[in-house]
């Protein structure tokens, strides 16, 4: 009887195992796919992507894809202008609640 309950079991595993694998390919294949189908980040995905590391919480999912498919000169200039609108937000701000 233990002997058939760990055949049973064994199965069970296997079938899990069996499973699991293929959700891990399906999930490989289908972030390839993407990669593939858009090899260029677009300019609302940059400009989410400097907002979210500038604020220290991007997945680690996005800034491989900001590695594999976004430009330097494009995360600069977002990065530098987001850096300014912020600057600029700050000092007005103060100036707002600091009288002359």
């Amino acid at each position: 009887m233990a002997a058939e309950h760990d055949k049973d079991l064994n199965e069970a595993l296997n079938e899990v195992n069996a499973q699991g694998k293929n959700v891990l390919d399906e999930a490989q294949s289908s972030e390839a796919d993407a990669s593939q189908t858009s090899p260029e980040m677009t300019l609302m995905q940059t400009a989410q992507s400097v907002l979210w590391a500038m604020l220290g919480v991007q997945s680690k999912r996005n800034a491989r894809r900001d590695f594999s498919q976004g430009k330097l000169s494009h995360f600069v200039v977002i990065g530098l202008v987001f850096t300014l609108l912020f600057i600029l937000t700050l000092v007005s701000v103060i100036q707002l609640v600091i009288p002359d």
